[in-house]
């Protein structure tokens, strides 16, 4: 909803026009330039606390939206898709080459290659703007105010987090340029006050996002604190609809939909343990766009346009404790999570072992979910294909690079003036 914000616009006019409209004598030109439209809504007429639950079905559908953009670019950036799209756009992407002047990098959410930057920067602010109209409005105007200014923070909490695992630089609200760890700290603030005044899913969702944005930060001290305090069980989804493509399952819509992206070789029905792990499974469609290495295959994860979409959930908050406590606790953290699927048992009593079944047990466990790109940075994880293979030889060309973030778009440096990269 916020997007529809309107903004001044600028009339130049030039001398020979000012003549011309001197010598209209008698003329009344006093509404020449008054512009009516009845299909915009201006910030007046929406942003009242009426308009509260519009306000939060728009930042809602905002932040899925980016979310889902935030999923596949995660996916065809590292080894969980591959591309079979006829666009160039997205080679660069999927060959781990992207450019700061790729002309996706700002594309929105529902474009053949979304970016992250442009739809979870909207979420982020209109996150921010709705927390600051809240805050300035009263329990008597608005019901259940302070859970929604607790919700309001947590999107932003996820969209500035989204950002930080995707984008090499950032900046926000034409400031000025941002690292990663940067908009990790944004993140973290924004669940921090998240935290106050929502529901248990609400608190229970911010300590999901704050464990890990602290994690990343290397905070390993506060992460574990709040994955600890993460319950048994505790999940919250985003809930896509099959109504309107903006609000796609993103992941289906890529894969099984448009065909677009399929899994590939090298993470196709991955073993645990010797046997078929059913987190990794994957089908060939039979589909062959004559644009990828062969025929697309599918994931079993998310098989509609309205499967829910996890963004915090008890298993992430486990494997973070699993990550930083090491040892017989992490041992029990990967058995714990097999057991249902009936996955042999992992033993051992090797650190290096152990953190190693952690990081193939993120690998599983959060598959297409929007992590695995930045844990391959973060980790110093191998990059597969590997650096200097060639590119689907026969279909595209090039060869796979080595960059695992992508640079901040060039219309984000070229209009703030605050930016100096």
């Amino acid at each position: 909803m916020m997007s529809f914000k309107t903004f001044p616009v600028i009339l130049r006019v030039s001398g020979s026009a000012v003549l011309l409209a001197v010598s209209i004598a008698g003329c009344d030109v006093s509404g020449l330039l008054d512009v009516s439209d009845p299909s915009r809504l201006l910030s007046e007429d929406v942003e009242v606390p009426a308009q509260t639950s519009a306000l939060m079905n728009g930042l809602e559908a905002d932040f899925l939206c980016a979310h889902g953009a935030f999923m596949v670019i995660q996916a065809i950036f590292s080894d969980e898709f591959e591309d079979h799209s006829a666009s160039g756009d997205v080679w660069t992407l999927d060959r781990r080459r992207p450019q700061n002047v790729d002309n996706w990098g700002d594309n929105d959410c529902t474009a053949l290659v979304p970016s992250v930057y442009l739809p979870a920067g909207r979420s982020r602010w209109v996150a921010d703007n709705l927390v600051t109209l809240l805050s300035g409005w009263t329990d008597a105007e608005v019901a259940s105010r302070t859970e929604r200014i607790a919700r309001a923070y947590l999107y932003g909490g996820f969209s500035a987090s989204m950002i930080g695992m995707t984008n090499c630089t950032a900046a926000l609200d034409v400031g000025p340029e941002l690292t990663q760890a940067d908009m990790f700290a944004a993140a973290e603030s924004r669940f921090t006050a998240a935290l106050t005044g929502g529901g248990s899913d609400i608190t229970n969702a911010a300590r999901v996002g704050r464990a890990r944005v602290r994690l990343y930060m290397g905070d390993t001290g506060g992460a574990l604190t709040d994955a600890q305090a993460v319950p048994a069980g505790f999940v919250m989804n985003l809930s896509p609809s099959s109504n309107t493509s903006r609000l796609y399952n993103r992941i289906w819509e890529k894969n099984l939909f448009a065909n677009s992206q399929g899994v590939p070789p090298w993470t196709r029905n991955l073993l645990t343990g010797g046997v078929p792990d059913p987190r990794m499974a994957s089908v060939d469609t039979g589909e062959n766009t004559g644009w990828g290495p062969g025929n697309v295959w599918s994931q079993v994860k998310f098989t509609a346009a309205n499967t829910p979409i996890p963004i915090a959930r008890y298993a992430e908050a486990q494997l973070i404790i699993a990550e930083i406590t090491g040892g017989a606790t992490a041992v029990a953290v990967i058995n714990a999570l097999r057991g249902p699927l009936g996955l042999p048992v992992f033993a051992s009593t090797v650190e290096a072992d152990i953190q190693a079944e952690v990081v193939a047990e993120r690998r599983r466990e959060l598959f297409l979910e929007g992590f695995r790109m930045y844990d391959i940075r973060r980790l110093g994880l191998p990059l597969v294909p590997a650096v200097g293979t060639p590119y689907q030889p026969g279909v595209k060309g090039g060869t796979y690079g080595d960059q695992t973030c992508i640079p901040i778009p060039v219309i984000e440096t070229f209009n703030n003036p605050n930016f100096t990269g």
